[in-house]
């Protein structure tokens, strides 16, 4: 049936500006992020709708995801289902006026989150061949049901988000030549190099640590070093992103525990994150932080340890009995100018018991179907272990993350370490 177009369905000037708003955008910054969160943000304004979302597609799992989602968390979803499935595997817009009785629409996640799906305008965004590369999905337009002129609106949105998308990748492609790799191979060696080859002797703790970065260089690290009373240091962080950048934030913070715990004689994992913070909270570009764990064991295994925003942390008092959490003590680093942490905590281990910090990227790693390998998940994995030291602990977790996966590159850094006495 043909549409007929009204005056109601025409473009008003004030729309078509902020097309070009977008539009002029895309001249201004490359930044992917910027552009897509901007191409959303429009289209929930310009067709008076509750939310919008950006699904790119992933070559490596053929499902699509959402880089930008208003109002929602990441979703993913098979290449091939769904509605947004169905707008990118036509490669034409998909209009649903009722989602609840359209048999492609999943009902799960309106199920899960409370919300309440009433309509779908949905598109591919597309390269210059015109071939799809993600889709651009807007939901529920406020006061009725989307126009031609809605429909007007989000194929010229779409032709935007689509030229943002494919410049991104072209800028992958070139971020990926040999001479930008070689000067990221000569920034991994030196951030691998500051990590310890062996953990330090302590008499009565066994220690083992392990990272693996999601890029050539990560946002991740730790430190196992000995002190001069005899106690294990342990730091472990996790700079927001990945990358050169936050690959330096992250080693930067570790040399500054290092030297002030060296100076501080009573090496309180506190007064060493306050100190950091006031530091970092002037260096990090704003929107950046870092979450960090610092702790020192004795060899009776007695922890004074503190956590800017790292956690959850897992411990097993004694040999046996299932794991238990920690949540951190204050918020991350860089943050703000002052550290609005607690005091520092106390954490008795009886012979045999285990003190793990593990890394987001373990906990939010996702498998082949998207589901989250959460702190539930962890732990059941770990109390499903048979005793065994640290570094034979880790070799299992390696396993586990791989087979969790389907692949052994994470999409975020993955990093952990774990103290037995």
């Amino acid at each position: 049936m043909t549409e007929i177009i009204t005056e109601s369905d025409s473009i008003s000037a004030d729309q078509m500006r902020q097309v070009l708003a977008v539009t002029r955008l895309l001249a201004l910054t490359p930044d992917i992020d910027t552009l897509l969160t901007r191409i959303a943000q429009s289209a929930t304004s310009l067709l008076c709708a509750e939310r919008a979302s950006i699904f790119l597609h992933d070559h490596k799992t053929n499902e699509l995801w959402t880089k930008v989602a208003l109002g929602a968390r990441e979703i993913r979803v098979p290449c091939d289902k769904g509605i947004v499935g169905a707008a990118f595997g036509s490669n034409a817009m998909v209009h649903v006026p009722c989602p609840y009785e359209d048999p492609r629409f999943n009902r799960e996640v309106d199920k899960r989150t409370g919300f309440i799906t009433r309509n779908l305008l949905t598109i591919p965004t597309r390269d210059t061949a015109q071939k799809p590369i993600g889709v651009l999905q807007v939901v529920n337009r406020i006061g009725g049901d989307f126009t031609m002129a809605d429909k007007l609106m989000i194929e010229m949105l779409a032709e935007q988000a689509g030229v943002a998308i494919q410049r991104h990748y072209l800028m992958q492609d070139f971020v990926k030549s040999a001479e930008l790799r070689r000067e990221m191979d000569i920034a991994l060696k030196v951030q691998m190099a500051m990590i310890p080859s062996k953990p330090p002797v302590v008499p009565g703790l066994q220690a083992a640590g392990w990272t693996l970065p999601a890029s050539v260089t990560g946002g991740d690290t730790y430190d196992l070093w000995s002190t001069p009373d005899g106690h294990l240091g342990i730091f472990l962080g996790d700079a927001a992103g990945h990358g050169i950048a936050p690959a330096i934030e992250v080693t930067q913070a570790r040399t500054m525990i290092r030297l002030l715990s060296e100076i501080n004689v009573n090496q309180d994992p506190t007064w060493l994150l306050s100190s950091i913070n006031n530091r970092l909270a002037q260096d990090l570009a704003p929107g950046q932080f870092i979450t960090v764990f610092v702790g020192f064991m004795s060899p009776t295994g007695l922890m004074r340890w503190s956590s800017a925003g790292h956690g959850p942390l897992l411990y097993r008092k004694g040999p046996t009995g299932p794991f238990e959490v920690l949540e951190p003590l204050g918020p991350p680093v860089g943050v703000w100018s002052e550290f609005a942490g607690d005091p520092t905590g106390i954490l008795q281990l009886d012979p045999g018991g285990i003190f793990m910090v593990l890394s987001d990227g373990i906990f939010e790693a996702r498998s082949a179907t998207g589901e989250l390998n959460d702190i539930e998940l962890v732990k059941t994995f770990f109390n499903s272990l048979p005793p065994m030291p640290p570094d034979q602990i880790l070799v299992e977790l390696r396993k586990m993350l791989i087979q969790w996966q389907g692949k052994e590159s994470p999409a975020d850094d993955q990093t952990a370490v774990i103290i037995q006495r």
